[in-house]
């Protein structure tokens, strides 16, 4: 019998949200470094005709970019797949981690959520075999998916 996909899912932002603070905080450093109210560097001091602040500020913009950058990338490289027979986990393009675990394995379905991801209608699902455990990061709609996972696992449960 041929596999039905149920749910192609991916983790929203808030997965790399420390790197969208580092970006927004980059960016912040820049446009002081480009302005230098305090002072700091004298504006005579330059190399090839340029302010040593606006490297400063350059360096810094590009850093923070190269923040979200990686952030993006790390969000889009996580892809969970739920079928009608198994949950999968799929992390990472050059070096590919899968992680599998079918339904009738499955003991716990587990929402984890903090303040703000409930406000926000977003969590994490951990799904538990008593051996080997799943965590579903940072998922849009958790409460939808969490129901359907449960819905999954019992189903599972009485085909035993």
């Amino acid at each position: 019998m041929a596999e039905t996909t149920l749910l192609n899912l991916r983790p929203t932002r808030l997965i790399a949200l420390h790197y969208y603070i580092a970006w927004v905080f980059l960016w912040i450093l820049a446009a002081l470094s480009f302005l230098d109210p305090t002072r700091l560097i004298p504006d005579d001091w330059t190399l090839l005709g340029v302010r040593l602040q606006s490297y400063a500020g350059a360096l810094l913009g590009l850093l923070g970019l190269a923040a979200v950058l990686f952030a993006e990338f790390k969000r889009l490289t996580i892809r969970y797949t739920v079928t009608d027979s198994r949950i999968i986990r799929k992390d990472g393009i050059v070096r590919r981690k899968t992680n599998q675990m079918p339904f009738n394995k499955i003991e716990r379905v587990e929402l984890d959520q903090g303040l703000i991801q409930r406000i926000f209608n977003l969590g994490d699902i951990v799904l538990d075999t008593g051996e080997d455990t799943i965590v579903l990061q940072s998922l849009g709609n958790v409460e939808v998916v969490q129901a359907e996972l449960s819905r999954q696992v019992a189903a599972h449960d009485r085909k035993t």
